[in-house]
């Protein structure tokens, strides 16, 4: 996870590592709300199954961490 959190802090939008395994959420899960900005939302598939779910704020230079699931999130489905 250490090297997950790594990449996020320096990289979130960089999915030159494994192009399926990070890409942005679409539809009514792209977007987020979050003091009253609203964010895009990223997913990276940590595992088979694991999913991090992430709104990073380039103007704040902050990476909100939205979700983090052990499985397949049935939203996505």
């Amino acid at each position: 996870m250490e090297d997950e959190l790594q990449r996020l802090r320096l990289r979130p939008l960089d999915r030159s590592e494994n192009p399926r395994r990070t890409h942005p959420l679409k539809g009514s899960l792209s977007h987020i709300t979050i003091q009253g900005k609203k964010l895009p939302v990223w997913q990276r598939e940590i595992t088979s199954g694991g999913r991090l779910w992430y709104a990073p704020d380039k103007k704040e230079l902050t990476v909100w961490i939205t979700k983090v699931s052990l499985s397949h999130p049935k939203l996505t489905e």
